[in-house]
């Protein structure tokens, strides 16, 4: 049953159905949601535009993602649209550290620097 859900919550994420997998996901008893059901949670949420949902499940979870490099680019995703730049910039400075290679990670940590750099810039000075 639990490698049904998870196909069927894999299938939906590829459908770009993130409320079906927030409404089934929510069914289980919050004290049942493993990992890997936060995890699913969490990403259907910033697709939603629930960020600071999001964020709770990610947090839900921080120990187990440390060493995550999709956990922290998912995390600064949240803080990204959130405008909460400097911890974007951390999280995917750590999953970039991570993982070089991965393309979206670079795209959102130039675009986070880009943005900081401009809202720095705009503060007026003292």
């Amino acid at each position: 049953m639990r490698d049904e859900l998870i196909a069927q919550l894999n299938a939906w994420h590829e459908e770009d159905e993130y409320e079906q997998i927030v409404a089934r996901i929510k069914e289980v008893p919050t004290i049942l949601i493993d990992d890997e059901l936060a995890i699913h949670l969490g990403r259907a949420l910033n697709n939603l535009e629930r960020y600071q949902e999001a964020l709770k499940w990610f947090t839900k979870i921080a120990e187990e993602g440390k060493n995550d490099p999709l956990w922290h680019f998912r995390v600064g995703y949240a803080y990204y649209y959130l405008d909460q730049l400097e911890d974007a910039i951390r999280e995917f400075e750590i999953a970039h550290e991570m993982d070089p290679e991965d393309e979206d990670t670079v795209t959102f940590l130039e675009w986070s620097r880009s943005e900081a750099a401009t809202v720095s810039s705009d503060e007026p000075e003292l």
